[in-house]
């Protein structure tokens, strides 16, 4: 029931902040460089503060940071006229709620990675789903409202469970023992670092419906909820290699076949889970801080598209993914077993 509470409200909470963002993009009273500097904030935000944030929730265990960000996000939806406001209400909302969130999906493991791949996948949806509410401008801002302290009484149900059940050990056996700590972050960061740029490369110029508008999303979403059942079966170090060599060929490739691309986008996400408990792995003691670290990476991907058209991107993409699985393959161990 846990994992499936805080998938749903995953879900509703990346809907909302988009939601929001979209709604104020689509009000045309901005140029459009204010806009841009805009969403860039709230990603700054909503995932640079979550290694902080994440070290906090390790450090203070009794404070409710299961429900802390659900006012902060019905705050943000509410002072939307207020652009600057709703934009750090929200990013804060979506970092709180995060970090809890990704620590409970790995002190629930038991070891495997299936769990913290379920919870990160519905994200994709709401961030696709929320963009279309928002431009569309036709849904009333009462009924994401209203979603939000829904999840908000259910995630309070499940915070006082916590505090009765206390916490779980999280054990991970994804790398190599003989490698540092510094080591593994260093290179699984830089693997989830490129994923976030080089998947944002890729042209999509054939998204004219609002079905093939969805492929993305829908891809992270299978990638990301089937990576961590994979990497259980067969091994963290085959899933992650397999599925990125051939999501590079396929995109590289096939990328103008909006299902070549979908194919290639599944891989493509099948690694996140790994890429997560490999940190954790060497971070037993801060899973917060581990999942932060995660959303600094991906935000360091994000970053650059802000402000540099690349061109060549399917050679870029290549290179760059053949970069990230190299990263992983020197830091995962060949185990199947990871729980051992």
């Amino acid at each position: 029931m846990r994992l499936s509470v805080y998938t749903f409200s995953h879900f509703s909470v990346d809907f909302c902040c988009f939601f929001a963002l979209f709604s104020w993009l689509s009000s045309g009273t901005h140029p459009i460089q204010t806009v841009a500097l805009g969403f860039l904030a709230y990603n700054i935000i909503a995932f640079g503060s979550q290694p902080i944030i994440g070290y906090l929730y390790d450090t203070y265990r009794k404070i409710p940071f299961e429900i802390i960000g659900f006012p902060l996000l019905i705050a943000g939806l509410l002072s939307m006229p207020v652009a600057a406001l709703s934009i750090t209400l929200i990013g804060l909302g979506n970092a709180f709620f995060h970090i809890a969130g990704g620590v409970d999906s790995l002190r629930n493991s038991s070891g495997k990675m299936a769990r913290s791949g379920v919870f990160v996948s519905s994200g994709a949806l709401g961030v696709a789903l929320g963009t279309l509410a928002g431009q569309s401008g036709r849904l009333p801002v009462f009924i994401p409202i209203g979603v939000l302290l829904l999840c908000l009484v259910v995630l309070y149900f499940l915070y006082m469970e916590r505090l009765k059940s206390g916490d779980a050990a999280i054990v991970f056996s994804l790398t190599k023992p003989n490698l540092k700590l510094g080591t593994v972050i260093l290179l699984a960061a830089a693997s989830i670092m490129i994923r976030s740029y080089a998947g944002s490369i890729i042209p999509t110029e054939w998204r004219t419906t609002t079905l093939l508008f969805t492929f993305p999303a829908i891809g992270a979403f299978l990638g990301k909820f089937s990576g961590g059942f994979i990497a259980d079966i067969i091994g963290a170090r085959k899933a992650a290699v397999f599925s990125l060599l051939t999501a590079a060929f396929l995109l590289t490739f096939g990328y103008m076949s909006p299902w070549i691309y979908l194919t290639g986008i599944v891989l493509f996400n099948v690694s996140m889970s790994v890429t997560l408990c490999a940190i954790t792995s060497v971070l037993p003691l801060n899973p917060g801080l581990a999942f932060g670290i995660t959303t600094l990476a991906l935000l360091c991907g994000n970053v650059p598209t802000f402000f540099i058209a690349a061109k060549h991107t399917a050679l870029i993409f290549a290179s760059l993914t053949v970069f990230s699985t190299v990263c992983l393959c020197y830091i995962l161990t060949e185990r199947v077993k990871l729980n051992e």
